[in-house]
């Protein structure tokens, strides 16, 4: 079922008698409520019935005290983020103790990931990517993106980096906002996440250069994911299948009859292909990164997999990720996720989402940059990662278009220099 789209961040919340002013904590209550439900099961989940059984009221006080509940919901999404201004002032002045290196950099973009992932974080994490994924560039979403991108451009200043490091900074910070909510596998995870940032403050913060770890090689083989192209073609038929299900009805509307239906097959080959609902999901999220993968060749821009030149890969690559609205599949991706997060039983569907990510480019980037092993695995995972979070990390600028042209050639330059610098290590050491 596609999300409620979310009310405008300006709309009044009293039809008359101001309601800051009235006597009873009601209006309290109900944006507590609104405000947990949302972020425990997302806007669908926050209707008037549930938010007045979880606040103790009548479905009534949420007009009384609100005029609809439209503006209920635009309450909770404003305060949450003044909530977050608050937290990132907290943050900061933790930060004050790290190094004024890019290496202190890294380590801030790390601890500001695992905190945002905890605790109060989590809610107000949750929260943020609904309006993120429901309104995309617009209203609160847009105005909550500014506080992310003025936090990162500040901490860029503090620890003595250029205001254009503080917006890849920022886009980092965006893909892993949403993806590290995962708790698939807390350590794994955690390792991964470090050795990906070890190599993102490399390649773009001149921090010091470290060899792989290992460990997002591991976490892609533990999550399952398969190599592009080997997924059989009935599976994949039914895959994609699933994935529009999900977009049509949701996660809760994704069964192995209505995928049958769908993909016109039996429902016995549903589940020869995908037995469980936790491998359905897993399949609908491979049906998503197909389709992205065919969108990308179906259009104007070049396919990535078919390009052999730098120039070539990076203007294939620029037409993809500075387009003036976000890919379809990307945003049905992140939904999917989204509602993967939610249901513990889920966590390894959710993990094949995180760790797909630069499993498209992979090829291309070898084939282009002369990479291959772990390090081929590290630089595309990054590199995706970073491409996939500029459309949202502009999304709150006066002129979107522009910054993301600018975010991506700063990238792209440092991607190159970066490669280059760490080609000519390896020969001066033998490698």
């Amino acid at each position: 079922m596609p999300a409620r789209a979310l009310p405008p961040l300006h709309t009044g919340v009293s039809p008359s008698t101001p309601a800051e002013e009235r006597p009873d904590n009601a209006r309290q209550r109900l944006t507590a409520a609104a405000a947990q439900l949302v972020a425990d099961g997302g806007i669908a989940a926050a209707s008037a019935r549930a938010i007045a059984a979880s606040a103790g009221t009548a479905a009534s006080a949420i007009n009384y005290n609100f005029g609809n509940i439209e503006r209920l919901l635009s309450t909770v999404f404003k305060q949450s983020v003044e909530e977050t201004r608050a937290w990132l002032e907290h943050r900061a002045r933790e930060l004050n103790a790290l190094p004024r290196s890019p290496d202190g950099a890294a380590f801030a973009l790390l601890h500001v990931l695992d905190a945002w992932r905890r605790d109060e974080g989590r809610r107000l994490a949750l929260t943020y990517q609904e309006a993120v994924t429901a309104d995309p560039g617009r209203g609160v979403a847009a105005a909550w993106t500014r506080v992310w991108r003025d936090f990162w451009t500040d901490v860029a200043r503090d620890f003595g980096l250029a205001p254009i490091d503080g917006r890849v900074l920022h886009a980092f910070f965006e893909h892993e906002a949403l993806y590290n909510l995962s708790t698939w596998s807390p350590a794994l995870e955690a390792l991964a996440l470090t050795e990906m940032v070890e190599r993102f403050a490399a390649l773009w913060l001149d921090a010091p250069d470290r060899a792989p770890r290992g460990a997002v090689v591991v976490a892609e083989r533990a999550a399952g994911i398969r190599p592009y192209g080997s997924v059989p073609p009935a599976a994949m038929r039914i895959a994609k299948a699933a994935a529009l299900v999900v977009e049509d009805k949701g996660l809760t509307g994704l069964t192995h009859r209505a995928v049958a239906a769908r993909a016109g097959v039996t429902t016995g080959s549903v589940t020869h292909h995908f037995r469980s609902i936790e491998d359905l999901v897993a399949g609908a999220i491979r049906g998503q990164v197909q389709a992205m993968t065919d969108e990308a060749g179906s259009g104007a821009p070049p396919p990535v997999d078919d390009l052999v030149t730098i120039e070539g890969l990076f203007e294939a690559l620029r037409l993809h990720v500075t387009a003036e609205l976000p890919s379809p599949p990307v945003i049905r991706r992140r939904r999917l996720f989204l509602a993967a997060v939610r249901r513990p039983e889920l966590a390894g569907a959710g993990a094949v989402i995180r760790f797909a990510y630069g499993g498209t480019l992979r090829d291309s980037l070898g084939r282009v940059f002369g990479l291959d092993g772990p390090e081929l695995v590290m630089q595309a995972s990054v590199l995706a990662r970073v491409m996939a979070a500029i459309w949202f990390a502009c999304a709150g600028d006066e002129d979107p278009g522009a910054s993301r042209q600018a975010l991506f050639d700063r990238i792209t330059a440092r991607f190159r220099v970066g490669i280059a610098a760490r080609r000519q290590d390896h020969q001066r050491s033998g490698h």
